[in-house]
């Protein structure tokens, strides 16, 4: 385990965060594993607004908050879309066809203009 926390270390560090504000049609449409549970959007905006401020103010990020989309209401999960190491960008194909529409958002920020 020792080798591991110095490879980890010496593979880069953050300097950015991509969040995604949390649609209100998370509430009723975003997809889940668990059938009939809503989202408590109250709650969820208040661990929105936790995390931002953590990668913010601890760990002194720069946050890049894109808006909310109501037409996509798993938009706020841009990890599932997205994985950014250096200057490279993996950009994903999510398999619900109601979240591919997420990709051409991210494409945007990453300078990746060939996404369909």
């Amino acid at each position: 385990m020792a080798g591991l926390s110095s490879s980890i270390s010496s593979f880069g560090r953050c300097s950015h965060a991509v969040v995604r504000a949390l649609p209100e049609s998370l509430c009723q449409h975003a997809l889940r594993r668990e059938k009939g549970r809503e989202v408590d959007f109250a709650r969820a905006e208040r661990e929105y607004q936790l995390l931002v401020g953590v990668l913010k103010t601890k760990l002194g990020l720069q946050v890049l908050e894109l808006p909310a989309d109501e037409s996509l209401p798993d938009c706020v999960f841009v990890e599932d879309v997205a994985v950014v190491c250096e200057e490279t960008a993996l950009l994903t194909r999510p398999g619900a066809p109601s979240r591919r529409k997420e990709k051409t958002d991210i494409s945007r920020i990453t300078g990746d203009d060939t996404c369909s």
